[in-house]
């Protein structure tokens, strides 16, 4: 075999090289389990194993005497399919059945004791939850002498709350229809005695009956009422007591009774989400942005453990349902294998991920220019690394489009709103949604990627004209000859909107078949910037340089004229 023959395959065994090592590259940082704009699910999986589970809350509630909140607390285990929950729900089930008294209260409380000493459980009303322990007159009756004697400030405040006349959907205690406030006040005050109302909660009440005394206006507290109401007929008095020292102001109150009703099928995981969460806040903040498809994935991240759960609120993204598994084993062990690297380091992890994408399309596209062609234009050493520089940081933005599963895509989820009224005292559990929108003046992260994507395309585009450019400029050849040269570049120097053209007919045709959002301005951007980039090489770079030839030409021209 030839010199020559070796030479010429050489480069093409190198691009061969160098391509699959860079589709290597790329795939290997596909795999790392890392986003912008979402939580995988083996990361989440990740953080969950190395904590607790749901059942293990509910059997540390159990053993805390706290049978009513244990019970919902196994129940959701049983819901994501706990393997513990059943057991820790018979262990309730054997307790309750041996106290009838905590089978009805949930919980014992020396406050509850102290009043209900007297009252037989026959006593009870027949209503559910803490309303049918304080429902009936004679319970009503003896937790009002109890209270009464209180010197805690709020239960004075709240027995004070109860003879006002501004009430627009409830009625003062003294009036024929006075129990559902006057209940609501001795649930509220029996709290407020025994310390499970939370700090920050105390005081806004306390400031918002102050207000009320004051100015008689009652909105806000008489709203607060209503919503612990709705409560107290979905919850027994432990697991009253336990969900309400973790509700730090009455907007809480209000999203809670909301969640338990939007969700009605999933009380006892919606109670119990709130209970592991470190602050129930991002529990309904994550819900406010991601609403019933963010109800699944908090679903699925607390089957894997609670600091799994956690992690997800602690993030407010989206959690991203691993589908990898389906693809091999091999795949799965690898993600599972990196999955502690990624959550242990999340931003080290990104910026891996990402510098392999960048790394990976450099060294392909760097392999795919050694392959051999009839033809190859010689180019300058400078000209072939701003080419490739440029295609591989526009591959990035192709590659995080396509692995960022929720940043191509706006809108996705449509988020709880959160607010009702309610317009009568008897539609307690009902409610009318305001649905409020606000104008939105910035942009999706889908569409400035986009934007952006289109606009590193024509800088790329005006790099290599401007290149083009100088690299016939520094040749040592005549005015006339680089000027037919220049010439002969005309479609590169048009070449902007060329792909101009191009990115906005393959956005419109990924946006009619569904793969993107519709988003005209992201698509038409793509136009826009070709125009302009045409424009600027053309004005600004290519005219005057051709105007310099020619009169350098003309100059030359004119000199061979004379001297013939």
């Amino acid at each position: 075999m030839s010199t020559t023959a070796k030479t010429s395959r050489s480069p093409a065994f190198l691009g061969v090289f160098l391509l699959f090592l860079g589709v290597a590259m790329i795939a290997g940082g596909w795999l790392i389990p890392s986003r912008f704009k979402s939580v995988p699910f083996g990361v989440v999986r990740e953080a969950g194993q190395a904590g607790d589970s749901v059942s293990d809350l509910a059997k540390r509630t159990l053993l805390d005497g706290n049978f009513g909140a244990a019970a919902l607390e196994a129940e959701a285990a049983i819901e994501i399919s706990d393997e513990k929950g059943g057991f820790v729900a018979s262990q309730v089930a054997m307790e309750l059945e041996a106290n009838p008294q905590l089978a009805r209260w949930g919980a014992w409380d020396p406050f509850l004791e102290a009043a209900l000493k007297t009252v037989p459980l026959e006593d009870y009303s027949t209503e559910p939850g803490t309303l049918g322990i304080l429902l009936s007159k004679s319970c009503r009756t003896a937790v009002s002498g109890l209270l009464e004697n209180s010197r805690n400030p709020l239960v004075q405040d709240f027995r004070a709350t109860g003879e006002f006349t501004t009430y627009r959907r409830l009625f003062p205690v003294s009036s024929t229809s006075g129990r559902p406030l006057e209940v609501t006040l001795h649930a509220l005050g029996l709290l407020a005695q025994g310390g499970h109302i939370s700090d920050d909660l105390r005081m806004q009440l306390r400031e918002l009956i102050l207000e009320a005394k004051a100015t008689g206006a009652i909105g806000q507290l008489e709203d607060f009422y209503l919503d612990s109401l709705s409560l107290m007929r979905l919850f027994d008095w432990g697991q009253l007591k336990e969900i309400f020292i973790r509700l730090d102001s009455t907007d809480e109150v209000k999203r809670l009774r909301y969640l338990l009703h939007r969700r009605a099928d999933d009380q006892a995981l919606v109670y119990a989400m709130s209970l592991a969460s470190r602050d129930v806040s991002t529990l309904f903040d994550y819900l406010e942005s991601f609403g019933d498809a963010g109800f699944e994935r908090l679903r699925s991240s607390l089957a894997t453990g609670v600091e799994g759960y956690r992690l997800a609120l602690r993030e407010q993204l989206p959690i991203e349902i691993e589908t990898l598994e389906e693809a091999g084993a091999l795949i799965s062990r690898v993600q599972a294998g990196i999955a502690p690297f990624s959550l242990q380091n999340p931003k080290l992890s990104l910026a891996f991920k990402y510098s392999l994408f960048f790394s990976g399309s450099f060294v392909a596209l760097w392999g795919f220019s050694l392959f051999g062609r009839f033809y190859r234009e010689t180019i300058s050493p400078i000209l072939a690394l701003t080419q490739r520089f440029f295609g591989a940081t526009a591959s990035v933005l192709v590659f995080a489009v396509l692995s960022e599963p929720f940043l191509a895509i706006s809108g996705a989820f449509e988020g709880y709103n959160f607010s009702f009224v309610l317009p009568v005292l008897t539609q307690v559990d009902g409610e009318l949604q305001i649905v409020e929108t606000t104008p939105s003046t910035s942009m999706e992260p889908a569409t400035l990627l986009s934007i952006a994507f289109f606009f590193l395309l024509q800088a790329l585009v005006f790099l290599i004209c401007m290149l083009k450019v100088r690299e016939i400029e520094k040749r040592d050849l005549d005015p006339l000859v680089k000027l037919r040269l220049m010439e002969n570049e005309e479609n590169l120097f048009d070449s902007g909107l060329y792909v101009g053209i191009a990115g906005t007919c393959i956005s419109l045709v990924m946006q009619v078949i569904g793969i993107v959002e519709a988003n005209l301005l992201a698509a038409y951007s793509s136009n826009l910037f070709g125009i302009l980039c045409v424009a600027i090489v053309k004005i600004r770079l290519v005219r005057p340089y051709k105007t310099k030839l020619i009169m350098a030409g003309e100059e030359q021209i004119v000199g061979l004229s004379k001297e013939s």
